[in-house]
């Protein structure tokens, strides 16, 4: 990002950052660390997505009403008020395992498997001939795309995924929080997953189209004004991704593989 964006040597233009403004970028996407540098959450990718309304919301308003709320009150032993602009994550991050007489459960072992469980380890629901379809929103503000794609990976490490016979992975360039941003956000994945259980037919590109002028489902004012209201792009199964195929109109799916 700090070479492809042009850096400011004047006044700012609308075409380029400060190099303050760059680092301020960068640590906003590199994901969540405390002082020390721990990594608490996975990086988020840089995406076109960051241009939707839907991405500043969720990253700028929503993270300020409703997060301190969650981790004061739902996380946090003993519950304890959170100052955005002046808390100290490491000592926050302790109380989301701490435990006392009053709350003996914690924040962390509300959201986490018992026992020896791993989020890794899907191999009962996998003996019950169970299918995982997942998708993503690649420009997600909230949940990291990457972040998902780490757990497909630590699957297929765990040996839980040999050939992606059990759970693929659709990631949708340009998508926002489960929709928006200049993205083709309108897709089936139950069909495929049904017929994946029923008929043993894996999916690998799923055909997604763009809210155009005259969508039934409402349109989607951000997409840019050169896309076609017809637009089709295929969402293919992580990690191979839509590649032009050398013909054909790049408003159709059709001209698009897989690779």
């Amino acid at each position: 990002m700090k070479t492809d964006v042009a850096t400011c040597t004047g006044e700012r233009n609308g075409a380029c950052l400060t190099v303050a403004q760059k680092d301020v970028v960068a640590r906003v996407f590199g994901g969540a660390h405390t002082a020390a540098g721990q990594r608490i959450y996975a990086s988020f990718p840089y995406d076109t997505g960051v241009s939707g309304a839907n991405w500043g919301t969720w990253k700028f308003v929503d993270s300020l009403i409703r997060d301190p709320l969650a981790i004061a009150t739902i996380f946090s032993v003993p519950p304890m008020p959170l100052k955005p602009l002046e808390e100290n994550v490491s000592q926050r991050l302790a109380m989301f395992s701490a435990t006392n007489d009053t709350y003996r459960e914690s924040g962390w072992s509300l959201m986490t498997p018992p026992g020896e469980a791993k989020p890794s380890n899907m191999a009962a629901l996998r003996s019950r001939g169970a299918k995982v379809v997942m998708y993503h929103g690649v420009s997600d503000a909230i949940f990291s795309a990457e972040d998902t794609r780490q757990w497909v990976e630590r699957l297929g490490q765990a040996g839980g995924n040999p050939g992606a016979d059990f759970a693929r992975y659709f990631p949708v360039p340009g998508m926002n929080h489960c929709s928006a941003g200049p993205a083709a956000d309108q897709f089936d994945l139950l069909g495929p997953l049904v017929q994946w259980v029923e008929q043993g037919v894996a999916p690998q590109a799923v055909v997604a189209s763009v809210r155009g002028a005259g969508n039934a489902g409402g349109v989607n004012t951000e997409l840019p004004a050169s896309w076609s209201a017809q637009r089709s792009r295929p969402l293919c199964a992580y990690p191979t991704v839509a590649t032009y195929k050398g013909s054909g109109s790049l408003e159709d799916a059709s001209s698009f593989a897989c690779k």
